[in-house]
């Protein structure tokens, strides 16, 4: 009733999470279609918009600024709320590389996701037809909610007031 009550098809968006399958969110979009409207905004738009206001207001720039290259000179990596095993797979060769270099990962994630933890690469045959897994994360840690915020202050915290010359 909703959708037949509106003036024009173009009045609703169609929108479905990136967990849903490609199956399901062909028919999604195939409904939406048959309905008269090309209105499905990507998660980009819909869950990034909000970050991206706030990083081009504090950074100048509407998009994260790491590279993957940057895992290359890292000593320490701190992965907060982030699922790349299932989001970002391309992310999880360069934390694979990154850890088999010595650097330090820190994942801060109330799930518990796999690839964190350990990472067969499928681009290496001899991970993927053996138990010879990568260990990413150093130390695994599920906060509360709200837990990581404070993580995150007391880090602040303990940079400003023990190593002051760090911050440029």
């Amino acid at each position: 009733d909703t959708l037949k009550g509106l003036a024009s098809p173009d009045e609703v968006e169609f929108y479905t999470s990136g967990r849903a399958s490609n199956e399901a969110s062909y028919l999604y979009q195939l409904f939406g279609r048959l309905f008269g409207t090309n209105n499905f905004p990507d998660c980009s738009n819909m869950c990034h918009e909000a970050s991206g206001v706030a990083l081009i207001q504090s950074v100048g720039i509407g998009k994260g600024t790491v590279v993957l290259d940057d895992f290359d000179q890292a000593d320490a990596v701190f992965v907060y709320g982030q699922n790349p095993g299932t989001n970002h797979p391309r992310m999880m060769n360069a934390l694979r590389q990154a850890a088999r270099g010595g650097c330090k990962i820190v994942s801060f994630n109330n799930l518990k996701e796999v690839a964190l933890e350990r990472f067969a690469s499928p681009q290496s045959p001899l991970e993927l037809l053996t138990p010879a897994a990568t260990t990413i994360s150093h130390q695994y840690l599920t906060p509360k909610l709200g837990g990581d915020m404070a993580a995150m202050r007391g880090m602040a915290k303990y940079i400003l007031e023990e190593a002051p010359e760090a911050v440029d």
